[in-house]
């Protein structure tokens, strides 16, 4: 296990994973990980899927980004355009 280490969260909360770290957890640019408080500890865990019956909005945030990196580029645009859409479409029958 890498040894401990000391890190400042910003003023938008993030906090950055050093490489030594996202080595060892074998995470890159796009992967799905768990964080949840147990006894006041933070606990960040590497997942592959999100669990069944997580709706919550960053639950599903994390699966579509998730899925979407794993689309080629043809697919993502695709979805973007029909997501984009959905959201004119809304707005419009809401005004």
């Amino acid at each position: 296990m890498a040894k401990e280490m000391y890190r400042i969260i910003d003023s938008r909360g993030r906090v950055y994973l050093p490489k030594e770290l996202r080595l060892a957890l074998s995470l890159e640019n796009g992967s799905l990980v768990k964080l949840a408080e147990s006894d006041g500890n933070l606990q960040l865990r590497k997942v592959h899927l999100i669990e069944l019956g997580d709706h919550s909005p960053e639950a599903v945030e994390a699966y579509v980004s998730a899925a979407a990196a794993a689309m080629p580029r043809e697919k993502q645009l695709q979805l973007a355009a029909r997501l984009l859409g959905q959201l004119n479409e809304k707005k419009e029958a809401t005004e």
